[in-house]
């Protein structure tokens, strides 16, 4: 499955005591008419890029372990969801804003 999502990190201490960031991935979730908050899976990347654009970052995942991982929030997995045209999730623009807050 590809599933919107993009990297974060955290304050932690690393492997010698030191300061460092811990990473992680953060699941995109979206609003549905009629379930809520529902996380998105697609089975093709060309799927994921024809409803949220080209700059949405995104991670490979198993459907199983997503659903399980957003279960919890009580948010429900939508299969190749059909979105609504009009401004993509992601824009080039915002991508480049991430990658600078990011490396801060």
């Amino acid at each position: 499955m590809f599933v919107p999502a993009h990297p974060r990190s955290v304050a932690g201490t690393g492997l010698a005591g030191r300061p460092a960031r811990v990473p992680f991935v953060v699941f995109e979730l979206f609003d549905h008419p009629a379930l809520g908050t529902v996380a998105f899976a697609f089975t093709t990347l060309e799927k994921l890029v024809d409803a949220l654009g080209e700059a949405q970052p995104w991670a490979a995942t198993s459907l199983g372990p997503l659903a399980e991982a957003v279960r919890e929030q009580g948010v429900t997995v939508v299969l190749d969801p059909r979105v609504a045209p009009g401004t993509p999730n992601w824009r080039p623009e915002d991508l480049a804003a991430y990658a600078r807050e990011v490396r801060q």
